[in-house]
């Protein structure tokens, strides 16, 4: 039967592996996000690009809400890491000192590369800036060389300063939480008994990151609809059309994994690929812009990979009918993985330039597949 793969597995209880603590993570991850974000906001407005500056709030919150997943992915990773080195259950000691450190330095690793990167594209501002002021006045090149100098200098100094804000900040707000939390850091979540029976294996594991990968696809390509639909309404039909069949084989993997559901998957993937292959290298041989190569950009650069990675899974999962094990050792882990498809996909929905959602107006967004 096609539909045999999901269930050659025996069921067992999830308790088998130790459960992810959401409810110590989600707190972390989300005020190191906002109070990270503040401070690259922060300074941004004091030494960052002008056009960048017009609506602080707004770029605080919608940066550091695409930034969220990513701290995510960091507060979990330190606790898998504790938990590798101390075992699963509740911190106390040494142990619960171990994670807190590790979660300080992961969340201001994660804000340090955000600061970081927001001052490299100023600077990139600030050249354009300076190179267009001094087409129009008689600044020489030695003097146009020590703006330059001096604007990196400064650009560098802020980041140098942030680091240290931000080290600060999130040393605090973590010591904070836990406070708040009585004391403790758990870094596993206490087991309640399944009630019902559920499959476990590699087999869930891949149909996770199949399913991750799927809609993680279908969203941003749902965001370039309205640019497509404006540049060429057929264009715009395809996206939509390629949406609706990703997030339907989402679901279908979920509740119907055979591989008819898989192949379909395959060629939902491959279709796009192929696309979007061709509009990069030699241009579409149809269409406005027909024969013109289109650049790269960050959103149809993250939607290739998620489809790539769809595409992989599913043929992983076509060739192989059973699967014992587990294909991570530990939830965390698999989690870990799941966490970064979404970070990935927030970061090619920040691409796609949609009103509310664009990366400060970066100009980084670019067509989705084709």
């Amino acid at each position: 039967m096609t539909h045999a793969i999901a269930v050659n597995e025996p069921p067992t209880a999830t308790a088998a592996r130790s459960a992810v603590p959401w409810l110590t993570v989600i707190p972390l991850a989300l005020v190191m996000a906002y109070a990270d974000g503040f401070w690259v906001i922060s300074l941004r407005g004091a030494v960052g690009a002008i056009e960048r500056n017009q609506t602080p709030f707004e770029s605080w919150l919608r940066e550091s809400t695409l930034i969220l997943p990513v701290f995510v992915f960091a507060v979990l990773g330190a606790l898998t890491l504790t938990l590798r080195w101390f075992g699963p259950g509740r911190s106390r000691g040494r142990t619960m000192l171990v994670a807190g450190l590790l979660v300080v330095a992961a969340g201001t690793l994660t804000g340090v590369v955000e600061l970081a990167a927001s001052a490299a594209y100023d600077y990139h501002l600030q050249a354009q800036q300076l190179a267009t002021h001094h087409t129009m006045s008689s600044c020489g090149a030695g003097c146009q060389e020590q703006e330059l100098q001096s604007t990196l200098a400064l650009d560098m100094r802020a980041v140098f300063y942030g680091i240290g804000l931000l080290l600060v900040s999130n040393l605090v707000l973590v010591a904070w939480v836990v406070a708040l939390r009585g004391g403790r850091l758990e870094i596993t979540a206490r087991q309640r008994p399944a009630r019902v029976p559920v499959l476990t294996g590699r087999v869930d594991d891949l149909r996770l990151l199949l399913v991750a990968g799927l809609a993680g696809s279908a969203v941003v390509h749902a965001a370039v609809v309205p640019e497509h639909l404006a540049e060429w309404t057929a264009a715009g039909a395809f996206f939509v059309v390629l949406t609706a069949v990703e997030l339907a084989a989402a679901g279908l993997v979920l509740v119907r994994p055979g591989n008819k559901v898989l192949m379909a998957t395959v060629t939902a993937s491959l279709v796009p690929l192929a696309i979007w292959l061709c509009s990069r290298t030699i241009g579409m041989p149809f269409g406005p812009e027909a024969g013109e190569v289109e650049p790269v950009g960050l959103a149809d650069g993250v939607a290739c990979a998620l489809e790539l990675g769809a595409l992989l899974v599913a043929v992983v999962l076509i060739r192989a009918r059973t699967y014992p094990g587990r294909l991570f050792g530990s939830a965390h882990a698999s989690r870990l993985v799941l966490v970064a498809v979404v970070a990935a996909t927030a970061f090619g929905l920040g691409g796609t330039g949609v009103t509310g959602v664009d990366l400060g107006g970066s100009g980084v967004a670019g067509h989705s597949s084709s």
